[in-house]
């Protein structure tokens, strides 16, 4: 119960690593709200959290509009009246080169990535001051720490949000709120296959080749699960880190340790 009587919040909890972050987390004692722009999915993982014996609420968001994530706060806030824990899961691949990025997609990458983020933690800060501080996760990537091949506007918004770690850890840190970004490297989901087939000309096994090829970068030689990340999380949310603010954590097996 390392979450015992908190009160957290997690986007893109519809799937993947933020919904093995909700399960988790509710098993670990924290209340969970989760924001997703995935009606059936949040409603899925809603289910299995309550299947595992824990509590949770769903509310649907687009984490690309502002608006949005104010409603997640304040719903969060008039349903368990405080917030100790948020973790700004959500992001997209966004467009892929220079070449073939177009002004559309590229604000939509940046309002999903970075703006929804930065406000949803605006919101959230005035509740966790008020209940004598608390947790601020982001998800970045390791492409956020060295360059990406694929998608440098990608590259910009996860390093932004890096950089977004360390402003914000330090800014808050007199209010007892810590500020922690995790960097993944390749992920076991839906996410990865279109970073590795960019075009979607790639279908069946050819797209799974291309998968477990792309997972042969890291010395583990393999890609993360998403509960390995969903633990990471639990670590930087919990107590036990609670000399750890403005770390940007890689968990990549050892992809951008490699030369």
């Amino acid at each position: 119960m390392r979450l015992k009587d908190k009160v957290a919040i997690i986007t893109a909890a519809g799937s993947g690593s933020g919904r093995a972050g909700a399960v988790l987390f509710a098993r670990e004692g924290a209340k969970v709200v989760m924001g997703d722009i995935d009606p059936k999915g949040g409603q899925e993982t809603v289910k299995m959290v309550k299947e595992a014996g824990g509590e949770a609420v769903f509310v649907p968001v687009d984490c690309g509009k502002v608006a949005d994530m104010r409603r997640l706060i304040d719903t969060t806030i008039q349903t368990y009246k405080r917030l100790n824990i948020l973790w700004n899961h959500a992001g997209i691949p966004g467009p892929g080169t220079l070449e073939t990025t177009e002004e559309e997609a590229f604000d939509r990458a940046m309002a999903i990535n970075v703006k929804g983020s930065f406000f949803a933690s605006k919101f959230a800060v005035p509740h966790m001051k008020q209940s004598g501080g608390g947790a601020i996760l982001f998800t970045s990537s390791v492409s956020g720490l060295r360059a990406s091949p694929w998608s440098p506007s990608y590259s910009l918004a996860k390093g932004g949000l890096v950089t977004l770690t360390m402003s914000l850890a330090v800014y808050l840190a007199a209010h007892h709120i810590r500020v922690n970004c995790i960097c993944p490297g390749s992920i076991d989901s839906p996410m990865i296959r279109v970073f590795v087939d960019r075009s979607g000309s790639l279908k069946g096994e050819a797209l799974e080749n291309a998968v477990r090829e792309n997972a042969k970068k890291a010395p583990m030689n393999r890609m993360a699960k998403p509960e390995e990340i969903a633990h990471l999380a639990l670590f930087l949310a919990s107590d036990e880190s609670s000399f750890i603010t403005g770390a940007a954590v890689p968990i990549d097996g050892g992809k951008i340790a490699k030369v």
